[in-house]
């Protein structure tokens, strides 16, 4: 069980989906991000040995953040924080929170999508 002060998810995460969406323009429609779902979450600090042990793998690039424990958040959703439009993340790993209290947190491993190198 993970010990997280409340006061910690003090950031705001959108999980959603990319759709099309009409412009209502001569465009026509884009593929834009629609949010699903709303949750506070906190950054997960990682460990400065956990930081090296990633280097060089696909989790090198990776954040993560702590929220409480939902499981309508799958790794198929993409994911925005604080309302940052121009930084889309992709759900790479969700650690469940298994312990059955009445605080449980799932640590959601995020990778950037915008820089192209999926």
């Amino acid at each position: 069980m993970m010990k997280l002060a409340i006061s910690r998810l003090n950031h705001l995460i959108d999980f959603g989906v990319t759709e099309q969406v009409d412009m209502g323009t001569i465009d026509g429609t884009t593929a834009q991000f629609v949010s699903k779902q709303r949750l506070h979450c906190a950054f997960y600090q990682r460990s400065q040995s956990q930081q090296y042990s990633l280097l060089g793998t696909k989790l090198e690039d990776t954040i993560v953040v702590a929220v409480r424990s939902q499981y309508h958040v799958d790794k198929s959703m993409l994911a925005q924080i604080d309302g940052d439009v121009d930084v889309t993340y992709r759900i790479v790993a969700i650690s469940r929170d298994d312990s059955h209290s009445l605080q449980c947190y799932d640590l959601i491993t995020l990778k950037d999508v915008t820089k192209g190198d999926e």
